[in-house]
């Protein structure tokens, strides 16, 4: 096997370590070892490693799989490393009224979106289409500069980057008025006399909810199923002020608007997952002719 070649301008430690991971993936998953060497050459730090010898003894035929476990190594110093450090400039440089911790906060939120593009098997895409691509360059001279790949042969990455930031900073204040609107809402509760000691929301389904006190009796009759009426279904649970607030959910998971619920009234809330009202939770719309337990 001919000697690989891997450089950078930036960032060379972080990149020294995960190719140091990628070398020790090779031996104890391929019996493949490989030594390997550190040189500067002005503002560039270059890696270079080559074949000393496998679990066989046999050197034939370890290219294709050296370069391989090389090149993912590679792909996720771009995606995890290098990616994360733009980030941080784009969103420092584009939107510089947002202090160090939020920068870190936006960039990493960021890199877990990329992250989240997933191929068909199950593993990021975006790193995929970039090991490919180190190992095509890799094939064409076994030699490598991490900056002249991102800006020759991905010109897309920086608009791409560009977008994710903006995607990132979008959700980011979506959270911000969430948290603001949970706080109010919370305030209300606080300072509301309770008019229940204890109140049963049932969820349906996702979009359909139904209140009833702890004798059984309907709240709210009716779905529970636009924005609007959402909004009266949280103006009725704070006008109610429940003592204790029992969510019904026959599943796994809450709905958004119970998750919701759950975070305005906290400690007040329990949710039920096993009771006997979670597991006949879709008969409840014949509740009125039967009576709620107290759980």
């Amino acid at each position: 096997m001919k000697k690989l070649t891997v450089g950078a301008e930036k960032h060379a430690e972080e990149l020294c370590a995960i190719l140091e991971q990628a070398r020790e993936q090779l031996w104890q998953e391929h019996g493949i070892r490989l030594i390997g060497e550190r040189c500067s050459r002005g503002k560039y730090t270059f890696y270079t490693y080559r074949v000393s010898g496998t679990s066989e003894g046999i050197e034939d035929n370890c290219t294709e799989i050296a370069m391989a476990v090389i090149s993912a190594g590679i792909a996720e110093f771009v995606t995890d490393v290098w990616e994360r450090y733009e980030l941080q400039k784009i969103v420092a440089s584009d939107f510089y009224y947002y202090g160090a911790d939020e920068v870190e906060y936006l960039a990493d939120s960021a890199v877990k979106m990329l992250a989240g593009l997933l191929g068909q098997d199950g593993k990021p895409l975006r790193a995929q289409h970039i090991a490919l691509s180190v190992q095509e360059q890799l094939l064409l001279g076994h030699e490598l500069l991490i900056e002249g790949l991102l800006r020759f042969r991905m010109r897309s990455l920086q608009e791409d980057l560009h977008r994710v930031a903006l995607q990132s900073i979008d959700e980011y204040l979506m959270d911000l008025e969430y948290q603001e609107f949970v706080k109010i809402l919370r305030y209300f509760l606080d300072v509301q006399e309770p008019r229940l000691p204890l109140l049963h929301m049932v969820c349906l389904d996702e979009n359909t909810t139904r209140l009833y006190n702890a004798e059984g009796k309907p709240i709210e009759p009716g779905d529970i199923a636009d924005p609007v009426v959402e909004d009266m279904l949280m103006s009725t649970l704070i006008s109610l002020a429940p003592e204790k607030l029992h969510i019904h959910a026959g599943g796994e998971s809450l709905p958004p608007l119970a998750e919701t619920v759950t975070k305005i009234f906290a400690d007040k809330t329990v949710v039920c997952r096993g009771c006997p009202l979670c597991h006949t939770v879709h008969q409840w719309a014949d509740l009125p002719a039967q009576k709620a337990t107290d759980q």
